[in-house]
């Protein structure tokens, strides 16, 4: 039989409950939060649905960070990445054709596009549509005479690389590819002049 040694309760109440009933109270509720804490957390950590990966999304968007990759289809079905475009100026920019605050900025980021030649200037646009079919969004450009590259992001997969909530959203990468600025909500013409010059140098 064995007969190891046994600690006795009585000699672990005074190290760690304290010798009367309400401290034993009192320190037994504290550990039963904070084990009910854990168990939320690893419950959260383990919920199927919950993004593995949200604290690297966060921390791929954050200025001073290089810009994720990604290769998406032009409306007439021409591929196109992200990286196609290293060593040149970026403005990436999310929108969609009935949203207020895109119809708003493109007459201006259209503007300046095509005014970017004649200085000398390679800063390039990139739209990515993340609701309208390819069709749609192919009207739209003819009918706003855009002639900025734009590709469809048709499973929203881009928008959630990005972590975007918020449209218009517009990343403006250097020609390292790192993030130097980013602007949410529509963009005036001087604050797009301002955050290009930032990334143009």
């Amino acid at each position: 039989m064995y007969r190891g040694t046994r600690a006795c309760p009585c000699h672990v109440s005074p190290t760690i409950f304290g010798t009367n009933v309400a401290t034993v109270a009192t320190r037994v509720m504290i550990m039963l939060a904070v084990a009910g804490t854990l168990a939320i957390i690893a419950a959260g950590l383990l919920r199927p649905n919950t993004p593995q990966s949200t604290s690297a999304r966060s921390s791929s968007i954050q200025v001073g960070a290089i810009a994720p990759d990604f290769t998406l289809s032009t409306p007439v079905g021409k591929q196109i990445s992200l990286s196609n475009f290293r060593g040149k100026p970026v403005m990436l920019n999310f929108w969609y054709v009935t949203c207020p605050g895109c119809l708003a900025e493109t007459p201006g980021m259209q503007k300046f596009y095509v005014s970017q030649p004649a200085r000398g200037k390679n800063f390039v646009i990139l739209g990515v549509n993340v609701v309208d079919d390819a069709q749609t969004a192919a009207q739209f450009m003819q009918q706003r005479g855009l002639t900025y590259p734009v590709v469809i992001d048709q499973n929203q997969h881009v928008m959630a690389l990005y972590n975007i909530d918020v449209t218009p959203t517009s990343y403006f990468i250097d020609r390292q590819g790192i993030i130097r600025v980013v602007a949410y909500g529509p963009i005036d013409d001087a604050t797009l002049q301002q955050d290009a010059a930032k990334i143009s140098s």
